[in-house]
């Protein structure tokens, strides 16, 4: 199994490399297939694992773009970036504490090359195919379907180091499962269709047997969104019904006493919710101490201790806003929640302007589904630090490729945009 993983491996980064140097956007599908995948872990080679493969592919990303003559533009997004990059920076230089923020350099490059680089539909339609497959397959779809159908209501205790604990997990499982669920919809072949319906179950399941309650109000939201959005509410209420008896029902008595506790009053909530609600107030009390840069990006761990001795250990925030609003400052939480905004808005222009269009239809489905799962993912992020994370980084970016596709559209450019067939919407 070992010697498959790695001719697998092997044969796929040499495919890569090769392309990668035809045109930017195979480079950049490239990075993304190595930066969710993980060939390096999931071979557990320790040479690639020494390499930071994934930066190095990053840094061969960059480079070819320049080879290739690509024009970059300074768009409101890339100014958003530009203003995270020099506040994060300078958080970071002003603090003892901080840590890592090369690493979230490279994401804020790569979620400006994804504008950059991405120009058409097509485009668009094969990252949003690269990111969901290569992260919602084998770590996602395989594992889910396994539990349901080996060992159904079993909690799964499989990390991703990717990713990080359970939570982590569940939440950016449940963010691939819009697009998922829209790359479905536009599928022209019955079993590519289906092949993806199948991947989406999976994915599901995996996040709810994390037993992650971050992870179960995400999913809420994503099925509320969708009803809502749905021209025809009683059958997708009906589909949801029918999955969820068909689910649920192998979870434990103590999945859902833990999902209970939710709602639980101050005086109900279990250990882990309040050893959280402690934690945001001394995120709080991080920012009012640092309120223009906080205590350093990445830096509330380390810092942690200093503002509780109560603790002999360093704690995770558990929170993204409480994450953001500690380690950037107050100023830093309206720039990340600008991103949100931005996204939103980019988003509801697309669906302003595909209205009655039909040769658009394609189009305004992968935009609601990236919406779909970035205001999700909002509420999931609450419960855990996930504002470091590359794939919400990379939605708000595909977020604007989706405005900027239509743009260039209406400006008479980029014909290849244009579907070459009509993909009925539900």
């Amino acid at each position: 199994m070992a010697i498959f993983r790695i001719l697998f491996v092997s044969s796929i980064i040499l495919v890569g490399l090769v392309a990668s140097f035809r045109a930017p956007l195979n480079a950049l599908l490239f990075y993304l297939w190595i930066a969710y995948f993980r060939p390096d872990i999931w071979v557990e080679n320790r040479f690639l694992l020494s390499l930071r493969f994934s930066l190095l592919v990053g840094i061969l990303l960059l480079v070819i773009t320049f080879i290739k003559g690509v024009k970059f533009k300074f768009t409101p997004f890339a100014a958003l970036l530009s203003l995270v990059a020099v506040h994060s920076l300078t958080s970071s230089l002003l603090s003892k504490y901080s840590a890592g923020w090369v690493d979230f350099f490279k994401i804020i490059v790569i979620s400006y090359l994804i504008t950059q680089i991405i120009k058409t539909e097509k485009d668009l339609k094969m990252t949003l195919m690269v990111i969901t497959l290569s992260l919602g397959v084998f770590d996602g779809a395989k594992q889910g379907w396994t539990f349901l159908i080996l060992y159904p209501g079993r909690k799964n205790f499989n990390e991703l180091p990717t990713l990080g604990d359970n939570n982590h997990v569940a939440v950016a499982m449940l963010l691939l499962v819009p697009v998922l669920i829209a790359l479905s919809q536009t599928a022209e072949r019955k079993i590519v269709k289906y092949g993806y319906i199948f991947i989406a179950i999976g994915v599901i399941y995996r996040a709810l047997s994390t037993y992650s309650r971050g992870g179960f109000l995400t999913l809420l939201v994503i099925c509320f969104i969708f009803w809502l959005r749905s021209r025809y509410k009683v059958r997708v209420l009906l589909i949801a019904v029918l999955l969820a008896a068909v689910i649920l029902p192998t979870f434990p008595q103590r999945f859902w006493d833990r999902m209970d506790t939710i709602t639980y009053s101050r005086d109900e909530q279990d250990a882990s919710v309040q050893g959280r609600l402690i934690l945001w107030e001394i995120a709080w009390t991080m920012a009012k101490q640092n309120p223009i840069f906080g205590i350093g990006h990445n830096g509330f761990k380390r810092a942690y201790l200093n503002f509780d001795e109560d603790h002999n250990k360093s704690i995770a925030v558990h929170s993204a806003w409480f994450g953001i609003l500690s380690e950037w400052g107050f100023p830093g939480l309206i720039i990340f929640f600008s991103f949100y905004f931005y996204s939103v808005i980019s988003c509801a222009k697309v669906r302003k302007k595909c209205k009655n269009r039909p040769e658009l239809k394609s189009l305004l489905i992968y935009s609601n589904s990236i919406e779909t799962s970035i205001i999700a993912g909002a509420a999931g992020i609450t419960f855990l630090a996930f504002h470091y994370q590359e794939i919400i980084w990379h939605y708000f970016a595909l977020a604007a490729v989706t405005h900027q596709i239509i743009r260039d559209l209406d400006a008479g450019g980029n014909k290849e945009s244009i579907p070459k067939a009509v993909v009925d919407m539900e």
